[in-house]
């Protein structure tokens, strides 16, 4: 797409950075792409009286120091050992339960609420305030709750108590109810300790680089990067995920809102030999050359069909092994379809391989056609889960190599100088790509709430280096402007889920997961920028 350039922003150098999911986040549902919606929407709009402007949230600075031994919370068993902790004991929440307590601060502020804890196993405990998640089975899945949900404490494997830190957290005077829920295996809790503390640095933002990986430089990508800079920290980009090879989720925000996503986001799942089985007709390429002729940007993900057996991309329902696949034959990245063909006829790679390698070929394919009408992507294969829930995520070796595969020969032998990778970070930085091949990082949040998710952007930034511009790619929810801007949680954009998430079979809003006025808020609000506004952030 082409965008009036704004700034004067100098092409740096970006590395790449890593991001966390939470351990109770979903995974992309695998829906189907028959459905209505097929050109640009052109649903009666919503009439828009005025834009939210920012809630001002009060602050006033006091010291503040406050430590509870766990045994203390309510409905606890007291444990003494031989592990060394203060206070008579410690006390383990086990999974899927919780501990709570009331706490009275002197003023409103921010505080640090920190968890002196560990795990046998290795867990995760979410911290809330104000309210309770309700579990209602085993697996971890849970009902709306009614307080503010700030993220979870990863406790990795250890007999030794350690403190962990989350993020600040944003308390009015007076008392609160803080409940610790465990939504990974248990976790032992020695203390609480509480202080007060400062609000997210600004930073962090300005610490991101704009560098981008490939060696071909195009004008358009490096006028997108710029853009994206210049708004980075300050406003964030309304993204919307949508069924592919349809619209509905745009038209329904639009009925509603009056106003038009900035990003649409859809899905590549569908253009490789096994994913095409699946859909009649396959227009997505052609909806999203209109959707940036109208001005929009576009993001593509690739939940990646395997390319022999089952057709899924679960890994526990796959038989495909990307193990197999993998090869340190030199150049294979940059081959051509005819050299490979050879290959596999020689027993010079795999079947496997050949089979990856063809697929990647698909996709390149449609890329090309995106790039040959001007498009820049915001391109987002191989999204990590954390919890290796795809065929893709064995181990960080073959992740890496089909990364890295990928890059190069799309760069190189394609020459798809539109894209902008995107990295949907997995918690293990061990999973990271590698520097010179990722220009963004994401991060995938499905919690039910619309909390800025401060806590997910700060192990974002910590497995990055503060080195790359955040994206909340995924989430269930859009997170409130005003919280966003309260806690200086100011994502890139950040794009809610499609299907269910927001609309029912037949296209209309369901109110499930987010309600219409929290979706007019977040798309009539200063902070956020919706694809009538890209570009005018600072005329």
């Amino acid at each position: 797409m082409h965008i009036r350039k704004l700034t004067a922003l100098t092409l740096a150098v970006i590395m790449l950075a890593g991001c966390s999911e939470i351990d109770y986040s979903s995974m992309a549902s695998d829906n189907s792409a028959d459905t209505s919606s097929n050109g640009e929407t052109s649903v009666p709009q919503a009439i828009i009286v005025t834009e939210n402007k920012t809630k001002e949230y009060k602050i006033n600075k006091s010291n503040f120091s406050y430590v509870l031994e766990a045994e203390k919370t309510e409905g606890t068993k007291l444990i003494s050992d031989d592990r060394k902790y203060s206070g008579e004991g410690y006390i383990t929440v086990g999974a899927y339960k919780s501990v709570s307590f009331d706490m009275e601060v002197p003023s409103t502020q921010f505080y640090d609420i920190a968890i002196t804890a560990l795990s046998d196993d290795g867990g995760s405990i979410t911290l809330i305030v104000d309210g309770d998640k309700q579990i209602n089975s085993e697996n971890g899945s849970y009902k709306r709750m009614n307080g503010e949900l700030y993220g979870a404490y990863n406790i990795v494997q250890s007999d030794t108590f350690e403190s962990h830190s989350l993020c600040p957290v944003y308390l009015t005077q007076g008392t609160h109810r803080i409940t610790l829920q465990t939504v990974k295996n248990s976790v032992s809790l020695d203390k609480i300790t509480v202080r007060n503390t400062e609000k997210a640095a600004d930073k962090r933002y300005s610490q991101a680089g704009t560098w981008i990986s490939g060696k071909d430089v195009n004008t358009d990508r490096i006028e997108l990067m710029d853009y994206l800079k210049s708004i980075y920290g300050r406003k964030t980009l309304t993204a919307q995920a949508v069924t592919p090879n349809t619209n509905t989720e745009i038209d329904a925000i639009v009925k509603n809102t009056g106003r038009f996503p900035a990003i649409r986001a859809s899905d590549l799942r569908y253009y490789t030999a096994s994913g095409a089985k699946l859909v009649k007709n396959n227009t997505d390429i052609q909806l999203s050359q209109e959707w940036a002729k109208n001005g929009g940007i576009v993001s593509y993900v690739w939940y990646w069909y395997t390319p022999i057996g089952k057709t899924t991309f679960y890994r526990e329902e796959s038989s495909f092994d990307i193990g197999a696949a993998v090869s340190d034959y030199e150049d294979l990245a940059v081959m051509n379809e005819e050299s490979l063909a050879q290959l596999l006829e020689d027993e010079t790679i795999s079947e496997e391989c050949y089979a990856v390698l063809s697929d990647m070929d698909a996709i390149a394919k449609q890329l090309s056609v995106l790039k040959d009408s001007g498009v820049t992507v915001l391109f987002r294969p191989l999204p990590a889960s954390s919890a290796g829930l795809y065929w893709w995520e064995k181990n960080s070796k073959t992740y890496k190599w089909l990364w890295q595969t990928m890059h190069r020969r799309f760069d190189e032998l394609y020459g798809l100088s539109n894209l902008l990778w995107i990295y949907t970070a997995d918690i293990d930085p061990q999973m990271f790509p590698g520097d010179d091949y990722v220009d963004i990082v994401g991060c995938d949040v499905y919690d039910n709430t619309d909390t800025a998710h401060l806590a997910a952007m700060y192990a974002t930034d910590s497995l990055s280096l503060n080195k790359r511009m955040l994206a909340l790619t995924e989430c269930a929810v859009y997170p409130d402007p005003d919280i966003m801007a309260r806690d200086n949680a100011m994502w890139l954009w950040t794009a809610m889920w499609n299907g269910k998430y927001l609309i029912n079979e037949s296209g209309e809003l369901t109110g499930d997961y987010i309600s219409v006025e929290q979706l007019k808020k977040f798309y009539n609000h200063e902070a956020t920028v919706t694809r009538d506004e890209i570009g005018k952030q600072e005329e």
